[in-house]
């Protein structure tokens, strides 16, 4: 199974989680925004990052087969005009291939942003990241703080629940070869979920019994910082602003 977090020494590995928490926001608002001289200047930046993130091809494949799907959906409901129900008799509109082209290029990047954040930043360290710009929300209401724990144990257990549904596979294999029919092997890839959902429930009681023990109470939630801001982080920082400024300067042109 291929794991989401890919541990190493690359400079996106070694960024503040926070910063790399604010950049993906910032950046996939703007790609949702921008014209296609500015995804351009989006698209040149994401291969920098692909390259300095130093992942392997097979990293982003689950990446590349949503975003082909993606594609077929957006040109066959954007491409395709018809009139009334006889969808057969419609034709194929350059405008809506266009319109097509373009909403999977903007998602293409945002996914490739996603993967890459997910690939370089630890599950603690993304929940860290997040709950940091929560926390201000706290001096409203304590449900915030509540709120930011939850997102943070989350992104944690995620990885490890995997984990623990590719084990209960690999035990079904184990047990005896897979059924021809499709079918029956939905039924297999169903039966899999009574047992993870035990699993997970279990865990579940066992972070409550864990903060029940050190006195966790609602609404005390405080996030704590694993890294101290550098002059990397400051240099990174100016790069994206100057990124993020180039694709809305390209914009309108």
């Amino acid at each position: 199974m291929e794991e989401i977090y890919q541990p190493g020494s690359s400079v996106l590995h070694r960024l503040d989680p926070r910063f790399k928490t604010a950049s993906l926001a910032m950046l996939s608002g703007l790609t949702t925004g921008i014209g296609s001289w500015g995804l351009l200047v989006d698209a040149l930046g994401v291969l920098a990052l692909m390259g300095l993130s130093r992942l392997t091809w097979r990293a982003y494949r689950p990446v590349f087969m949503v975003v082909f799907w993606l594609a077929l959906f957006y040109g066959l409901t954007a491409g395709w005009v018809w009139n009334g129900w006889r969808i057969w008799e419609g034709h194929w509109s350059n405008a809506g291939l266009a319109l097509a082209g373009m909403m999977t290029v903007r998602i293409a990047l945002i996914f490739v942003l996603t993967r890459i954040f997910a690939a370089v930043t630890p599950p603690l360290e993304q929940g860290l990241g997040i709950a940091y710009f929560l926390g201000p929300l706290s001096r409203l209401t304590p449900k915030a703080a509540d709120f930011a724990l939850l997102l943070t144990l989350t992104l944690r257990f995620i990885p490890l629940l995997a984990e623990e549904a590719g084990l209960l596979w690999k035990a079904r294999v184990v047990r005896g070869t897979l059924p021809n029919n499709w079918l029956l092997r939905l039924s297999d890839l169903a039966g899999l979920f009574p047992p993870l959902l035990l699993l997970t429930l279990r865990r579940a009681e066992e972070v409550a019994e864990n903060l029940m023990a050190r006195g966790y109470a609602p609404g005390r939630y405080r996030v704590v910082n694993l890294h101290k801001w550098s002059s990397q982080d400051s240099l990174a920082l100016l790069v994206v602003c100057l990124w993020g400024y180039l694709m809305v300067w390209t914009n309108s042109i």
